[in-house]
């Protein structure tokens, strides 16, 4: 995160924290904070698809595989959801996942009309950034149960390098192709949150984001089952399992890409609440 981000993000947090006072927290359920903050590391396991069809239809290029991209990666996320009264506010999600890797192939792949030769050495490079922002709106069922619906939008950038020793129209050369994509889409969300106590919580989100219409479309799925607990009043921890799908497809005049990533594993947060 930028110092820039990092600037926005507290100023952000200040503004939100001005008009409540202890009095207006005991108003929110149980289950939901005024402010909740958290920062921690999602380790997860990816297989990656990615394919790019020029003048002939490309390979699909199994990223792990193929190219060594790691299978697991530690993906730093950050999370704040602050109410703007007792029964609604807003909530931003981001990640940003960059990943890399290099090997000799072990069959020969077509990617933007290069050919990479079985032995030659390649390296491939798949960069992810996804953040959202929505609107959530909670419904209380009974003491501890809230569930909630969210509206908004999510961002998603993509970018992958694949370069190595190739023949292009029959002759041997080192080939380097890139590109890059980025989209907004809508945001549907769905929540349930459950207060054991007002220390001990337990959540479930599902998410989608989904696009088709213009040259990039696709959709991101997630889903998530989270613990937090609050040994201090303020300060917490969390522990979520979550997954994720994402697709996207990129349509221009001179070629057609597609990737698909999955995504899986836990992660831990550290929580500030007020």
């Amino acid at each position: 995160m930028t110092a820039g981000h990092r600037n926005a993000l507290a100023v952000l947090i200040a503004v939100a924290a001005l008009p409540w006072s202890a009095a207006a927290r005991a108003e929110v359920p149980m289950a939901l904070d005024r402010i909740n903050l958290s920062l921690g590391g999602y380790y997860a396991s990816s297989d990656a698809l990615v394919r790019v069809d020029g003048d002939v239809r490309g390979s699909d290029v199994r990223l792990e595989r193929d190219v060594g991209l790691a299978r697991e990666r530690t993906i730093g996320r950050l999370r704040l959801a602050v109410l703007a009264g007792d029964s609604q506010g807003f909530e931003i999600d981001g990640y940003r996942l960059r990943r890399h890797g290099e090997r000799s192939l072990s069959r020969a792949l077509v990617y933007d009309d290069a050919t990479f030769d079985v032995d030659a050495r390649v390296r491939g490079d798949l960069d992810i950034d996804f953040a959202s922002v929505a609107w959530r709106w909670w419904v209380a069922a009974g003491e501890h149960d809230v569930w909630g619906l969210g509206l908004g939008g999510g961002y998603y950038r993509l970018r992958g390098v694949l370069q190595g020793d190739a023949s292009v129209n029959g002759e041997a050369t080192y080939a380097r192709t890139e590109d890059s994509a980025h989209a907004w889409a809508p945001l549907l969300e769905l929540g349930w949150r459950h207060a054991f106590s007002p220390r001990l919580r337990l959540y479930a989100d599902v998410a989608g984001v989904e696009k088709d219409w213009g040259p990039v479309t696709g959709h991101i799925y997630n889903a998530a089952l989270g613990l937090e607990w609050f040994p201090w009043e303020h300060l917490g921890l969390g522990a979520e399992y979550g997954a994720q799908r994402i697709v996207v497809n990129v349509g221009r005049s001179d070629f057609h890409g597609h990737v698909r990533l999955d995504l899986d594993g836990p992660s831990l947060f550290a929580r500030l609440r007020f």
